[in-house]
């Protein structure tokens, strides 16, 4: 239970950090996506990544070798050891963003969690508008309070990294 209420709270902040990190570039309007470098590859209504095989088989198993210990997956607070991977620019597994990087794009950022992003002309600020579909692992549909929430919680309880970060926000 506590770990799930700690990748709950970790996932929105994960999800806060991330797009507060994307927003580059200048838009009149909430868009779907966001590139500092000018028009998006993908339009609003892409269903996937070029890169991406939506035929692909689903399920089986994953097996991810590393040496040592842990006994924390939460990689937004200090406590204990992380698990290997899970540090604060690499792969989070149980995490969600607001935004997700394009592969196949040097700069830009989509909605994820997030259907739009509202970026003010001059930068200063960026308004996200949750996805009606973004629910939490046991149906609950996700809300701008928890992106709050979890964007609050990292700035005055996180890892210094997220805290640095987040100070503006």
């Amino acid at each position: 239970m506590a770990l799930q209420a700690a990748g709950r709270r970790a996932l929105v902040t994960a999800v806060a950090t991330a797009a507060c990190l994307a927003a580059v570039a200048v838009a009149a309007e909430p868009r779907h996506g966001l590139s500092a470098f000018g028009d998006l590859k993908y339009g609003a209504d892409f269903t996937h990544f070029a890169y991406v095989e939506p035929g692909a088989p689903k399920g089986g198993t994953v097996r991810l070798q590393d040496e040592g210990s842990f006994d924390n997956l939460n990689p937004f607070i200090l406590k204990g050891i992380k698990l290997a991977g899970m540090g604060a620019q690499a792969l989070r597994l149980p995490f969600e963003s607001l935004m997700t990087r394009a592969q196949d794009e040097p700069d830009a950022m989509y909605g994820l969690v997030a259907e739009s992003a509202d970026l003010a002309a001059d930068r200063s600020a960026v308004a996200f508008t949750v996805r009606g579909q973004a629910r939490w692992h046991d149906g609950t549909p996700i809300t701008a309070n928890d992106v709050a929430f979890s964007a609050a919680t990292l700035r005055a309880e996180g890892d210094p990294a997220y805290r640095l970060v987040l100070r503006d926000v």
